[in-house]
């Protein structure tokens, strides 16, 4: 059990379906594609597995810089001389002309990426593309789509969010009612889903800022090794393994779409007929009633009996990682501030703190703050700017 809790999240998924090909559960050609890896791949990868085991899977490069990684400076230099020089100019013709003038070689693509991402280029509308439907998933936690429905649910004029999950394969749904589409009310969501099911491998959302930012990091994550630069939702997804998809028109996210529409014509009537007003009552009748009724009706076989969530790892703690966090430093005095709130560290831990040191707050769903160093849970107290402990806190 211990060789499989250093696995990587993309290994671990990656070994769940090399297995049940080793079952003659299933083809390589269908693990190929679930996995989005050619045939010859697949061959490659399942003969690595079959002699040395889960922990081959792992990327050799975890660790390490990427081999193409592109330095901060030089990525800054050619967006500074695009916006000096050559503004308005397309990607391939600026990054030919900053090539011959300036010596920096920069690929028309890569250069297109990051004027988009500095808002110094857009996108030309096209005409609207031929769509045909897309076939679902075969496995029940291959994919979810999400998304937060804003109505009228409980006929009062003021609107309210109904974030809602529908499993892709099956049409399996679970959400809850908050008063918009916020980062709590998903990540509750995300739990309840996990505590029931299991871990998913994919969740389909739209570019809304709650799952998606195109921020780069600062110089001060760069310093950290943070590469890449997540909302709360989807640092919690990175964590647990959940590859994030985004949809660029809500048709593409038709599924969920429809079930929002089920629910404004079925649920507001039942919400009227049971007298529910708030969404504390709301969810209570969602979670208790309503869900497994709708899932009862609604819900279809999948093509394939395999069930594709992943359970969580021996040690790890759900109420830990799906939550709010931020990191923080300690202070000459071991204090630690986070939204005008002061928590003093006390003298004995179970781990060496000193000033300075930078911390992990993390506020759980249910309220509660908890500070870690290094994985580590530090005990704290609350105190007030006169540094008087404050009574009840942690």
């Amino acid at each position: 059990m211990s060789e499989v809790i250093k696995m990587e999240k993309k290994a671990l998924k990656r070994c769940k379906i090399l297995e049940m090909v080793k079952m003659k559960q299933l083809t390589q050609v269908k693990a190929a594609k679930l996995l989005g890896i050619s045939k010859r791949q697949m061959i490659r990868i399942y003969k690595k597995y079959l002699e040395g085991g889960e922990e081959c899977l792992n990327h050799g490069l975890i660790g390490k810089p990427g081999n193409h990684k592109i330095e901060a400076g030089f990525k800054m230099k050619v967006i500074e001389c695009y916006r000096d020089n050559y503004k308005g100019y397309g990607s391939t013709f600026a990054s030919e002309l900053i090539y011959e003038n300036y010596g920096l070689k920069v690929n028309p693509q890569t250069l297109r990426l990051w004027l988009l991402k500095e808002g110094l280029w857009e996108r030309k509308k096209k005409m609207p593309k031929h769509r045909y439907k897309r076939p679902r998933k075969e496995y029940f936690g291959e994919m979810i789509q999400m998304d937060g429905s804003i109505h009228d649910w409980f006929g009062d004029g003021k609107k309210y969010c109904l974030m809602n999950m529908v499993d892709d394969a099956t049409n399996t749904s679970f959400g809850l009612f908050d008063k918009g589409e916020t980062t709590e009310i998903a990540l509750k969501c995300l739990y309840f889903w996990i505590e029931k099911y299991g871990i998913p491998c994919a969740i389909y959302t739209d570019y809304r800022n709650l799952y998606y930012t195109k921020r780069e990091p600062t110089i001060e994550e760069q310093l950290d090794g943070e590469e890449k630069v997540f909302t709360e939702f989807g640092r919690v997804c990175n964590e647990l393994g959940i590859e994030m998809i985004y949809a660029n028109s809500p048709q593409a996210k038709g599924r969920v779409e429809r079930h929002n529409g089920i629910h404004q014509d079925r649920l507001i009537k039942l919400l009227s007929l049971k007298g529910i007003k708030d969404c504390e009552q709301a969810n209570n009748y969602l979670k208790s009633e309503y869900w497994d009724k709708h899932n009862k009706k609604f819900s279809k076989k999948a093509i394939s009996d395999e069930d594709m969530h992943v359970p969580l790892e021996k040690g790890q703690n759900l109420n830990e990682i799906i939550s709010f966090c931020s990191k923080r430093k300690i202070s000459r005095d071991y204090i630690v501030r986070k939204e005008n709130k002061i928590y003093q560290l006390v003298k004995e831990q179970k781990i060496n703190i000193c000033p300075g040191n930078k911390v992990l707050v993390k506020t759980w769903l249910d309220g509660s703050v908890h500070i870690y160093k290094d994985k580590v849970e530090l005990k704290f107290y609350e105190v007030d700017e006169n540094g008087h402990k404050i009574p009840f806190s942690n």
